[in-house]
């Protein structure tokens, strides 16, 4: 189960890097931005955000997050995660040192002989849970209409990216394999003209 978890928890970590095909082989695989020295965090740690994540939508928990040694990128980012159940997890990336959030992501993965359409369902809950917090301007409906947009648009453009402010979406659907949704900061800049 752990090594499944460190595997997972790699290919989500490298799913914002983005799809990228080159000529020759690379002489060094692309990171993810957040991954990126400098990059920008949320202002609030995990425990921070589950705490508030919890009490904003006390029907969808989220569970503790562990750390997990993936023996990658180590410092760079700190992984954890928080398995809501055998087909749906939540990752994060941490900032070492601070614990602030460089990037959440929940993941869904569908399951092997138990109910597809009761499994998916909870996940765009907690999805559309997630998104409504870091956009609290929107409502539960709306929420669950930008999931469903990004959705659509994830369907073309594997992963696909949408900056909105200082949020940027990540999202992959990729069938069977699962879907993942991100919510990233980004750093924005004043134009001076």
């Amino acid at each position: 189960m752990k090594h499944r978890i460190s595997r997972w928890l790699t290919c989500c970590m490298l799913l914002t890097a983005g799809g990228v095909v080159f000529a020759d082989p690379p002489t060094a695989p692309k990171l993810a931005p957040y991954v990126q020295p400098g990059a920008p965090v949320f202002s609030e740690t995990i425990p921070q955000f589950r705490e508030k994540f919890n009490s904003m939508n006390p029907g969808t928990p989220l569970p503790e997050y562990r750390t997990v040694d993936t023996g990658q990128v180590q410092n760079m980012v700190v992984l954890a995660v928080s398995k809501i159940n055998d087909s749906f997890y939540s990752s994060t990336a941490l900032e070492p040192g601070t614990g602030k959030i460089k990037s959440l992501q929940m993941t869904w993965v569908s399951p092997q002989g138990t109910s597809e359409k009761q499994s998916r369902d909870l996940a765009f809950r907690y999805m559309t849970a997630l998104i409504r917090y870091f956009s609290p301007q929107l409502t539960e409906q709306t929420s669950h209409q930008k999931l469903e947009s990004l959705l659509k648009a994830a369907k073309v453009n594997i992963p696909f990216f949408d900056a909105e402010g200082a949020l940027r979406y990540v999202i992959s659907d990729q069938g069977e394999k699962g879907i993942t949704l991100a919510i990233e900061p980004v750093r924005l800049i004043l134009n001076n003209s």
